[in-house]
Formats: structure tokens, C-alpha cells, sequence
């Protein structure tokens, strides 16, 4: 009677070579610059548009700035010093926030940009 087979080693391509590296930045690049890409906000005049996606799927919100009732700017000290932070924007008549985003550059010149709009400092003579 023979003895079960036993499991020794397994061996793959070595994190040391160069091929391995590049390959490696490359697809991290595709996926930041996809990203980056695809996920954003965009103010205009009259509303506030955030487009969420990937490579697979996208999702676009949007909102009057005449229903913006709310808006929370948080930053994490790291994030105060690099000059991002999460921001989220309610409107009226909705409990939960509609607009929300993450490791946003530069949120409250956002915000600030949105209530100079709101407040008619911003408008379409100006710009």
C-alpha cells in the first residue's frame, strides 16, 4: 500500500524581478486614473452632480442647490494637513444625505463655493 501524496512547495514568479513591479504599477495606475476618472463632483450654478463608478458600472446624482440644507465637512488631521476630507450634503426632505464623499481635495472651498452660489455672490453674469 502506497502513502498519500504530500504537499511539498509551490513556487511563482518572484516579487524581485522588474517584469513583476511593472506589471504591478501599471495595473494600479489603470485602476487610480479609472477611478479618479469616474468618481467626482461637479457644481454648476444652478445644481450640484456627483458621478460614482468603475470600469463595470456608474451612478450619477444630482441636486438643486435651492434644496441644499445641509453641509458637513470632516477632516482627520493627516487630512488637514494634505488638504483633503469627507464632505456630505443633505437637501430638504431627505433624512439621509444624498451627496456624500471621501478623501474629497479641497472640500470647503466647496462648500464655500455652493453657499456663494446660494447666497448670489456666484452667478451666471460673473462667471
Amino acid at each position: 500500500m502506497q502513502s498519500p501524496e504530500k504537499h511539498i512547495a509551490v513556487f511563482r514568479r518572484s516579487p524581485r524581478s522588474w517584469g513583476f513591479w511593472w506589471r504591478t504599477i501599471v495595473t494600479l495606475g489603470i485602476y487610480v486614473l479609472t477611478n479618479w476618472r469616474l468618481n467626482q463632483i461637479s457644481l454648476t450654478t444652478r445644481r450640484l452632480t456627483q458621478r460614482r463608478g468603475n470600469i463595470l458600472t456608474g451612478n450619477e446624482t444630482a441636486m438643486s442647490l435651492e434644496r441644499v440644507t445641509d453641509i458637513n465637512v470632516n477632516k482627520s488631521l493627516l487630512g488637514s494637513i494634505m488638504g483633503y476630507g469627507d464632505i456630505i450634503i443633505q437637501s430638504a426632505g431627505s433624512d439621509s444625505a444624498e451627496i456624500s464623499f471621501t478623501s474629497l481635495q479641497n472640500p470647503d472651498k466647496l462648500r464655500e463655493l455652493i453657499f456663494d452660489v446660494k447666497d448670489g455672490r456666484l452667478d451666471e453674469e460673473k462667471l
